[in-house]
């Protein structure tokens, strides 16, 4: 159990999804429990949803409205380049952290993902076959019968900054978005930390029928290219790679309250 004014073990949650995940599904996953975290940790004033009424309703110069737009622009990015490098052949992301604190070597309170071994790639699988919504009502339905993971939610945390980071084996490292972390451990230990482990079923089925619908790159291209490249990424794994290390989006999160003025 956790309590205040106590340094914590990292608490381990391991879960199991029965169909796999695409990089933009995993990243979405992601993006949607961080922003439960922030509401629960009370970085933000509302659910993001309510946020969003809002937002169409304040005028630009509303004092909410730079923060709440801040918010939502931030949030966008990190999907959009989480998923970005999810999909890429030569581009491993091992793990993801998310750190609430002044710094990234300060944190009050962290989560670690721990991401499956093989992500299928967006650009070659259709959002309609592979939606995210189921695995994060599965998600979610999983993470309220661990009552660690609520009893840490239930901790406050005065606003301030949220940081993204990733592990990953890149052989391209160069990035405008991830800029690399020498010789950087996350501090989970000085902090009450959440580690989910996300995995797939060992009998699950990487078959589907988006290969006979998209174009990938030419109207020729048959479905036992596509089913090479998948068996090509997957033998990626068992080949050299570059080293993983650590990268810190540029974008961060900044918690704020509302004002009522």
């Amino acid at each position: 159990m956790f309590s205040r004014g106590k340094v914590e073990k990292t608490t381990p949650i391991a879960i199991k999804f029965d169909e796999p995940l695409t990089s933009d599904s995993c990243s979405k996953i992601i993006i949607e429990l961080i922003k439960y975290i922030l509401y629960q940790k009370q970085q933000i004033p509302f659910s993001c949803d309510t946020l969003l009424q809002l937002q169409s309703r304040i005028k630009p110069n509303d004092r909410n409205f730079n923060s709440t737009n801040n918010l939502f622009t931030t949030l966008d990015n990190i999907t959009d380049q989480l998923s970005s490098q999810l999909h890429l052949d030569d581009c491993d992301i091992k793990e993801i952290v998310v750190i609430i604190g002044a710094t990234t070597i300060s944190p009050k309170f962290c989560v670690k993902f721990e991401l499956p071994t093989l992500i299928l790639s967006s650009k070659m699988h259709l959002e309609y076959q592979h939606s995210y919504r189921k695995p994060l009502l599965h998600l979610m339905r999983s993470l309220v019968e661990y009552p660690e993971f609520q009893e840490a939610m239930t901790a406050p945390l005065c606003p301030t900054n949220t940081f993204v980071l990733v592990q990953k084996s890149d052989s391209n490292p160069k990035s405008d978005f991830f800029l690399p972390k020498p010789q950087y451990t996350p501090p989970i230990q000085t902090a009450t930390c959440i580690s989910i482990k996300l995995y797939h079923n060992e009998d699950i089925s990487m078959a589907c029928t988006c290969s006979s619908i998209v174009k990938v790159y030419n109207d020729n291209e048959s479905k036992q290219n596509n089913d090479r490249n998948l068996n090509d990424k997957i033998d990626n794994f068992t080949k050299t790679k570059a080293p993983y290390l650590w990268y810190q989006s540029r974008a961060i999160v900044k918690g704020f309250k509302y004002s009522s003025r």
